[in-house]
Protein backbone atom coordinates (compact mmCIF):
# COMPACT_ATOMS: atom_id res chain seq x y z
CA UNK A 1 0.00 0.00 0.00
CA UNK A 2 2.35 2.46 1.14
CA UNK A 3 4.88 1.79 -2.15
CA UNK A 4 1.65 1.85 -3.80
CA UNK A 5 1.25 5.57 -2.96
CA UNK A 6 4.78 6.31 -3.08
CA UNK A 7 4.15 5.36 -7.03
CA UNK A 8 1.26 7.27 -7.44
CA UNK A 9 2.79 10.61 -6.17
CA UNK A 10 6.12 10.17 -7.73
CA UNK A 11 4.04 9.23 -11.48
CA UNK A 12 1.67 12.71 -10.60
CA UNK A 13 4.91 14.72 -9.91
CA UNK A 14 6.23 13.75 -12.93
CA UNK A 15 3.11 14.46 -14.74
CA UNK A 16 3.26 17.58 -13.17
CA UNK A 17 7.07 18.79 -14.20
CA UNK A 18 5.87 17.36 -17.65
CA UNK A 19 3.12 19.62 -18.23
CA UNK A 20 5.00 22.68 -16.50
CA UNK A 21 8.04 22.13 -19.32
CA UNK A 22 4.93 21.76 -21.75
CA UNK A 23 3.53 24.88 -20.70
CA UNK A 24 6.51 26.67 -20.91
CA UNK A 25 8.05 25.67 -23.93
CA UNK A 26 4.72 26.94 -25.60
CA UNK A 27 5.19 30.22 -24.13
CA UNK A 28 8.84 30.25 -25.46
CA UNK A 29 7.59 29.07 -28.93
CA UNK A 30 4.51 31.44 -28.82
CA UNK A 31 7.58 34.51 -28.00
CA UNK A 32 9.52 33.19 -31.26
CA UNK A 33 6.22 33.30 -33.50
CA UNK A 34 5.33 36.57 -31.95
CA UNK A 35 8.78 37.96 -33.02
CA UNK A 36 8.98 36.56 -36.31
CA UNK A 37 5.48 37.84 -37.47
CA UNK A 38 6.42 41.21 -36.23
CA UNK A 39 9.37 41.28 -38.47
CA UNK A 40 7.68 39.77 -40.97
CA UNK A 41 4.55 42.54 -40.90
CA UNK A 42 7.15 44.72 -40.50
CA UNK A 43 9.08 44.48 -43.40
CA UNK A 44 5.82 43.56 -45.75
CA UNK A 45 4.67 46.52 -44.36
CA UNK A 46 7.15 48.32 -45.42
CA UNK A 47 7.74 47.35 -48.90
CA UNK A 48 3.70 47.58 -49.17
CA UNK A 49 4.17 51.29 -48.36
CA UNK A 50 6.73 52.15 -50.64
CA UNK A 51 5.78 50.06 -53.48
CA UNK A 52 2.22 49.23 -53.13
CA UNK A 53 3.33 45.33 -53.08
CA UNK A 54 4.40 43.23 -50.67
CA UNK A 55 6.36 39.75 -51.33
CA UNK A 56 4.75 36.31 -51.25
CA UNK A 57 7.91 35.37 -49.69
CA UNK A 58 7.08 37.13 -46.14
CA UNK A 59 4.05 35.16 -46.39
CA UNK A 60 5.39 31.59 -47.16
CA UNK A 61 7.91 32.02 -44.56
CA UNK A 62 5.48 32.83 -41.93
CA UNK A 63 2.61 30.35 -42.82
CA UNK A 64 5.61 27.64 -43.15
CA UNK A 65 6.99 28.00 -39.91
CA UNK A 66 3.56 27.82 -38.46
CA UNK A 67 2.60 24.71 -40.03
CA UNK A 68 5.99 23.38 -38.79
CA UNK A 69 4.96 24.32 -35.16
CA UNK A 70 1.29 22.80 -35.67
CA UNK A 71 3.07 19.26 -36.09
CA UNK A 72 5.47 20.16 -33.44
CA UNK A 73 2.41 20.90 -31.11
CA UNK A 74 0.81 17.38 -32.07
CA UNK A 75 4.17 15.78 -30.97
CA UNK A 76 4.17 18.08 -27.69
CA UNK A 77 0.87 16.98 -26.54
CA UNK A 78 0.96 13.59 -27.68
CA UNK A 79 -2.30 14.12 -29.43
CA UNK A 80 -3.11 11.08 -32.30
CA UNK A 81 -0.83 11.24 -35.29
CA UNK A 82 -3.54 11.30 -37.32
CA UNK A 83 -4.04 15.37 -36.82
CA UNK A 84 -0.29 15.17 -38.90
CA UNK A 85 -3.02 14.80 -41.97
CA UNK A 86 -5.22 18.10 -41.15
CA UNK A 87 -2.26 20.41 -41.10
CA UNK A 88 -1.22 18.59 -44.05
CA UNK A 89 -4.81 19.12 -45.94
CA UNK A 90 -3.94 23.15 -44.72
CA UNK A 91 -0.69 23.21 -45.86
CA UNK A 92 -2.20 21.96 -49.48
CA UNK A 93 -4.47 25.04 -49.24
CA UNK A 94 -2.24 27.61 -47.74
CA UNK A 95 0.55 26.88 -50.83
CA UNK A 96 -2.17 26.65 -54.03
CA UNK A 97 -3.05 30.33 -52.66
CA UNK A 98 0.48 30.51 -54.58
CA UNK A 99 -0.02 28.84 -57.42
CA UNK A 100 -1.48 29.67 -60.44
CA UNK A 101 -3.69 26.37 -60.94
CA UNK A 102 -5.80 27.99 -63.83
CA UNK A 103 -3.24 27.95 -66.40
CA UNK A 104 -2.79 24.21 -65.95
CA UNK A 105 -6.39 23.03 -66.73
CA UNK A 106 -9.72 23.59 -64.44
CA UNK A 107 -9.51 19.98 -62.94
CA UNK A 108 -6.04 20.39 -62.12
CA UNK A 109 -6.77 23.69 -60.40
CA UNK A 110 -9.55 22.37 -58.73
CA UNK A 111 -6.88 18.83 -57.40
CA UNK A 112 -5.84 20.74 -54.06
CA UNK A 113 -8.86 21.53 -52.98
CA UNK A 114 -10.35 17.75 -53.25
CA UNK A 115 -7.32 16.18 -51.62
CA UNK A 116 -7.37 18.75 -48.50
CA UNK A 117 -11.10 18.10 -48.80
CA UNK A 118 -9.80 14.17 -48.54
CA UNK A 119 -7.00 14.27 -46.08
CA UNK A 120 -9.40 16.59 -43.77
CA UNK A 121 -11.82 13.48 -43.24
CA UNK A 122 -8.97 10.74 -42.89
CA UNK A 123 -7.52 13.25 -40.12
CA UNK A 124 -10.72 13.37 -38.63
CA UNK A 125 -11.54 10.13 -39.06
CA UNK A 126 -13.18 8.62 -35.66
CA UNK A 127 -11.98 11.53 -33.65
CA UNK A 128 -14.62 12.64 -31.17
CA UNK A 129 -16.71 15.53 -31.27
CA UNK A 130 -15.65 16.23 -27.65
CA UNK A 131 -11.74 14.81 -28.12
CA UNK A 132 -11.27 17.56 -30.80
CA UNK A 133 -8.59 20.36 -31.05
CA UNK A 134 -9.36 23.24 -32.34
CA UNK A 135 -6.53 24.39 -32.98
CA UNK A 136 -5.30 21.99 -35.57
CA UNK A 137 -8.79 22.67 -37.29
CA UNK A 138 -8.82 26.51 -37.01
CA UNK A 139 -6.15 27.47 -40.06
CA UNK A 140 -8.16 25.07 -42.00
CA UNK A 141 -11.41 26.54 -41.72
CA UNK A 142 -9.92 30.56 -41.62
CA UNK A 143 -8.43 29.80 -44.91
CA UNK A 144 -11.94 29.69 -46.69
CA UNK A 145 -13.35 32.55 -44.46
CA UNK A 146 -10.35 35.01 -45.77
CA UNK A 147 -10.45 32.86 -49.29
CA UNK A 148 -14.41 34.28 -49.12
CA UNK A 149 -13.97 37.78 -47.87
CA UNK A 150 -11.62 38.58 -50.67
CA UNK A 151 -13.50 37.13 -53.21
CA UNK A 152 -16.66 39.16 -52.08
CA UNK A 153 -14.14 42.71 -51.81
CA UNK A 154 -14.37 42.77 -47.97
CA UNK A 155 -10.27 42.22 -48.39
CA UNK A 156 -9.22 44.36 -51.08
CA UNK A 157 -5.67 43.16 -51.68
CA UNK A 158 -4.19 40.08 -52.06
CA UNK A 159 -1.43 40.87 -50.03
CA UNK A 160 -3.68 41.17 -46.98
CA UNK A 161 -5.79 38.19 -47.68
CA UNK A 162 -2.38 36.24 -47.60
CA UNK A 163 -1.34 37.79 -44.66
CA UNK A 164 -4.09 36.94 -42.76
CA UNK A 165 -4.26 33.58 -44.31
CA UNK A 166 -0.60 32.65 -43.32
CA UNK A 167 -1.21 34.37 -39.63
CA UNK A 168 -3.62 31.73 -39.47
CA UNK A 169 -1.12 29.08 -39.76
CA UNK A 170 0.95 30.84 -37.07
CA UNK A 171 -1.31 32.04 -34.42
CA UNK A 172 -4.54 29.85 -34.78
CA UNK A 173 -4.96 30.53 -31.17
CA UNK A 174 -3.95 33.90 -29.04
CA UNK A 175 -0.51 33.57 -28.18
CA UNK A 176 0.63 33.91 -24.44
CA UNK A 177 4.11 34.82 -23.55
CA UNK A 178 6.04 36.82 -20.74
CA UNK A 179 2.81 37.55 -18.89
CA UNK A 180 1.64 38.77 -22.00
CA UNK A 181 -1.22 40.02 -23.02
CA UNK A 182 -1.87 42.77 -20.18
CA UNK A 183 -5.83 41.60 -20.53
CA UNK A 184 -5.57 37.85 -20.70
CA UNK A 185 -8.16 35.38 -21.78
CA UNK A 186 -11.25 34.92 -20.05
CA UNK A 187 -11.70 30.85 -20.75
CA UNK A 188 -9.67 28.83 -23.20
CA UNK A 189 -12.83 28.82 -25.52
CA UNK A 190 -13.25 32.67 -25.77
CA UNK A 191 -11.10 32.61 -28.30
CA UNK A 192 -12.81 30.22 -30.54
CA UNK A 193 -15.48 32.62 -30.37
CA UNK A 194 -13.58 35.51 -31.69
CA UNK A 195 -10.26 34.02 -33.35
CA UNK A 196 -7.05 35.69 -33.12
CA UNK A 197 -6.62 35.95 -36.84
CA UNK A 198 -10.12 37.49 -37.48
CA UNK A 199 -9.57 40.00 -35.04
CA UNK A 200 -6.38 41.28 -36.26
CA UNK A 201 -8.76 42.19 -39.45
CA UNK A 202 -11.22 43.99 -37.19
CA UNK A 203 -8.79 45.97 -35.14
CA UNK A 204 -6.62 46.69 -38.19
CA UNK A 205 -9.86 47.93 -40.06
CA UNK A 206 -10.68 50.08 -37.08
CA UNK A 207 -7.01 51.38 -36.33
CA UNK A 208 -7.41 52.39 -40.12
CA UNK A 209 -9.94 55.15 -39.64
CA UNK A 210 -7.34 56.80 -37.28
CA UNK A 211 -6.41 58.11 -40.86
CA UNK A 212 -9.00 60.77 -40.13
CA UNK A 213 -7.56 62.25 -37.60
CA UNK A 214 -4.31 63.02 -40.43
CA UNK A 215 -6.61 64.16 -42.84
CA UNK A 216 -8.40 66.54 -40.48
CA UNK A 217 -4.68 67.79 -39.02
CA UNK A 218 -3.63 68.17 -42.79
CA UNK A 219 -7.24 69.86 -43.57
CA UNK A 220 -6.66 72.13 -40.50
CA UNK A 221 -3.08 73.41 -40.79
CA UNK A 222 -4.20 74.35 -44.78
CA UNK A 223 -7.31 75.90 -44.16
CA UNK A 224 -9.27 73.23 -46.54
CA UNK A 225 -12.03 71.75 -43.61
CA UNK A 226 -14.49 71.01 -46.18
CA UNK A 227 -17.30 68.52 -45.44
CA UNK A 228 -17.15 65.34 -46.35
CA UNK A 229 -14.30 65.48 -48.28
CA UNK A 230 -11.76 67.15 -45.09
CA UNK A 231 -12.59 63.70 -43.52
CA UNK A 232 -11.64 61.31 -46.62
CA UNK A 233 -8.46 63.12 -47.52
CA UNK A 234 -7.03 66.40 -48.56
CA UNK A 235 -6.18 68.59 -51.43
CA UNK A 236 -2.75 68.33 -53.54
CA UNK A 237 -0.95 69.96 -56.11
CA UNK A 238 -1.69 67.94 -59.75
CA UNK A 239 2.03 67.33 -60.24
CA UNK A 240 2.53 65.58 -56.60
CA UNK A 241 -0.73 63.78 -56.98
CA UNK A 242 0.41 62.18 -60.10
CA UNK A 243 3.78 61.27 -58.71
CA UNK A 244 2.37 59.98 -55.68
CA UNK A 245 0.01 56.70 -54.35
CA UNK A 246 -3.54 58.52 -54.85
CA UNK A 247 -6.64 58.30 -55.60
CA UNK A 248 -8.51 61.30 -56.83
CA UNK A 249 -12.17 62.21 -55.04
CA UNK A 250 -13.04 64.01 -57.89
CA UNK A 251 -13.97 63.76 -61.10
CA UNK A 252 -14.97 64.86 -64.27
CA UNK A 253 -18.63 65.40 -65.82
CA UNK A 254 -19.77 64.85 -69.22
CA UNK A 255 -20.65 68.75 -69.26
CA UNK A 256 -16.88 69.28 -68.26
CA UNK A 257 -17.45 70.42 -64.93
CA UNK A 258 -15.26 68.98 -62.15
CA UNK A 259 -17.55 66.66 -59.32
CA UNK A 260 -16.85 65.12 -55.76
CA UNK A 261 -16.34 61.33 -55.92
CA UNK A 262 -16.31 59.72 -52.57
CA UNK A 263 -16.23 56.57 -53.59
CA UNK A 264 -12.34 56.70 -55.24
CA UNK A 265 -11.79 54.63 -58.19
CA UNK A 266 -9.03 54.38 -60.88
CA UNK A 267 -6.78 57.42 -61.84
CA UNK A 268 -8.31 59.46 -63.58
CA UNK A 269 -5.64 62.61 -63.10
CA UNK A 270 -5.38 63.21 -66.24
CA UNK A 271 -9.19 64.04 -67.20
CA UNK A 272 -8.54 65.98 -64.65
CA UNK A 273 -5.69 68.06 -65.86
CA UNK A 274 -7.35 68.40 -69.03
CA UNK A 275 -10.20 70.02 -67.41
CA UNK A 276 -8.06 72.53 -66.09
CA UNK A 277 -7.78 71.63 -62.59
CA UNK A 278 -4.18 72.55 -60.76
CA UNK A 279 -4.98 70.95 -57.16
CA UNK A 280 -7.19 68.59 -56.74
CA UNK A 281 -8.82 66.63 -53.63
CA UNK A 282 -6.60 62.94 -53.11
CA UNK A 283 -7.37 60.37 -50.68
CA UNK A 284 -4.16 58.18 -49.96
CA UNK A 285 -3.53 54.66 -50.61
CA UNK A 286 -2.88 53.60 -47.28
CA UNK A 287 -2.08 49.44 -47.59
CA UNK A 288 -4.34 47.98 -44.99
CA UNK A 289 -1.53 45.77 -44.05
CA UNK A 290 -0.46 48.61 -41.99
CA UNK A 291 -2.90 49.30 -39.38
CA UNK A 292 -3.40 44.77 -39.58
CA UNK A 293 0.48 44.89 -38.60
CA UNK A 294 -0.32 47.40 -35.20
CA UNK A 295 -3.18 45.31 -34.57
CA UNK A 296 -1.46 41.98 -34.41
CA UNK A 297 1.01 44.06 -32.25
CA UNK A 298 -2.00 45.34 -29.63
CA UNK A 299 -3.47 42.03 -29.95
CA UNK A 300 -0.28 40.27 -28.37
CA UNK A 301 0.80 42.82 -25.85
CA UNK A 302 -2.18 44.67 -24.66
CA UNK A 303 -5.39 42.01 -25.51
CA UNK A 304 -8.35 41.67 -27.33
CA UNK A 305 -10.51 44.14 -25.73
CA UNK A 306 -13.46 42.63 -26.39
CA UNK A 307 -12.99 39.71 -23.79
CA UNK A 308 -13.55 42.32 -20.99
CA UNK A 309 -17.40 42.80 -21.73
CA UNK A 310 -17.68 38.76 -21.45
Amino acid sequence: MFSAGLINCAWSDIVYIGLAIIRRMQEWLDLGKFLLATVVMLSASRQDWRERVASDAYWLLMGSVGLVLLSVHIELEGLTRNYHLVVLATAILFLDIFWDGERHGRALGLAPYAASLVLLAAGLWGVEVGALRFELILPFILYWVFLVLYLVDVIKGGADAKCLISLSMLFPLYPSFLGLPLFPLPSETAQLVLPFPLMVLFFGSLFSLLALVWFLAVNLKNDELRFPQALLGFRMDMDRAEKGHYWPMERVLDDGSVALRLSPQGEGFEELRDAGASKVWVTPKIPLLIPMTAAMLFLCIVGNLFFLMV
